[in-house]
């Protein structure tokens, strides 16, 4: 088996068809054909069922994807490492959108002015860093979400909390009286601020209104200023609104919205001295902010 054979059975394994793999490769559907057929042979096994001239993938195949990503990973990376020897190679940064916006900028100010290692930065939810960090996409993630990924290490570093925020004075009140009392203004689902939500509001058993469903914190923040609802979010998030008087607290008595930041990477990830300065620099700034949680 070569290279080739697993980045065919991979194209087929992820569109489905022999005749998309063969248009996404720009190869002839004969040539995926016989590579999945010469690969069944040699190891005498069914990568994938052929039933009413649809391809479903077998139990056996389903297994061979997890090597063929982790291989094909490790070998581009590896392209890539020799290729650029010569020069700094930029560190591909994955972040949430809390961690993008009100901590990863000094990080990187500091990695690329003093430091001066390159990076490229994606901000997504939290669901599609990991599926990133996974396929070899990324280096690193700097997350808010629970990562449960097998083949992720994940480290908790910093301290966050979520707070209720709305357009006006509320006293005190439980979740359940919060969610009876006003719509809800939500991150979309993926991300790790709605995950917390969404598992204590499971827990305890609790209904709500959802109003709005948005990717976008800054879009959530001036809804809630607007009187449309109350949106749960990241206290830092909400710092500057909170200070200014466009935005109130309302205090739960029953809960506390607490959770990390953690970074993330593959388990089978090289650590180079530009992946080793980032992950430095996090410790540094969670300390400087009195929220570390590692230490060393």
């Amino acid at each position: 088996m070569t290279l080739r054979h697993l980045e065919i059975f991979l194209a087929v394994a992820e569109t489905g068809s022999m005749r998309k793999a063969a248009e996404q490769l720009y190869i002839s559907q004969p040539t995926v054909s016989g590579t999945i057929r010469e690969m069944e042979e040699e190891y005498d096994v069914l990568l994938f069922e052929r039933l009413n001239q649809r391809l479903f993938i077998t139990p056996e195949g389903r297994q061979l994807t997890i090597y063929a990503r982790e291989l094909l990973s490790l070998f581009h990376e590896m392209e890539y490492t020799l290729r650029h020897s010569s020069d700094h190679a930029i560190l591909r940064i994955g972040a949430t959108l809390t961690v993008g916006t009100c901590v990863l900028p000094e990080i990187l100010r500091q990695l690329e002015e003093e430091k001066h290692i390159p990076t490229s930065v994606q901000v997504e939810n939290t669901r599609t860093i990991v599926q990133r960090l996974a396929e070899g996409a990324l280096d690193i993630g700097f997350v808010e979400g629970e990562v449960h990924h097998p083949d992720l290490v994940v480290l908790p570093v910093m301290a966050d909390s979520l707070t209720a925020v709305c357009a006006h004075a509320a006293p005190p009140m439980t979740l359940a009286e919060l969610c009876q009392t006003y719509p809800l203004l939500m991150r979309e689902k993926g991300s790790g601020t709605r995950e917390m939500t969404d598992r204590i509001l499971a827990e305890k058993g609790i209904s709500c209104d959802i109003r709005w469903e948005c990717s976008n914190t800054q879009t959530l923040l001036q809804a809630a200023e607007s009187g449309l609802g109350v949106t749960i979010i990241s206290r830092l998030l909400a710092a500057d609104a909170l200070a200014a008087g466009r935005l109130f607290e309302i205090p739960l008595t029953d809960c506390e919205l607490r959770r990390s930041f953690r970074l993330v990477w593959h388990k089978n990830k090289f650590q180079g001295d530009s992946f080793l300065a980032f992950c430095h620099l996090c410790r540094q700034y969670a300390a400087a902010c009195h929220q570390e949680i590692v230490k060393g």
